[in-house]
């Protein structure tokens, strides 16, 4: 088992706990996190802070008006 780099926990990496089968790790089908979204060292991130970190790179574009 893995442990999430931002909250401790523990779950299944297709890729560093051998996913078997031939499979890719569920993460590949997440949007690409740019490099700077990663904290320092970090490996790999649970589903659920996988989604909040994707989630988190949605930016309102800024109005043009005014």
């Amino acid at each position: 088992m893995s442990v999430c780099a931002r909250c401790g926990a523990e779950f299944r990496c297709g890729m560093a706990d051998g996913g078997g089968g031939g499979e890719p790790c569920w993460c590949t089908r997440m949007p690409v996190l740019p490099s700077s979204a990663y904290e320092v060292a970090a490996k790999c991130f649970c589903p659920d802070c996988l989604r909040a970190k994707v989630d988190g790179l949605v930016v309102e574009p800024e109005d043009g008006g005014d």
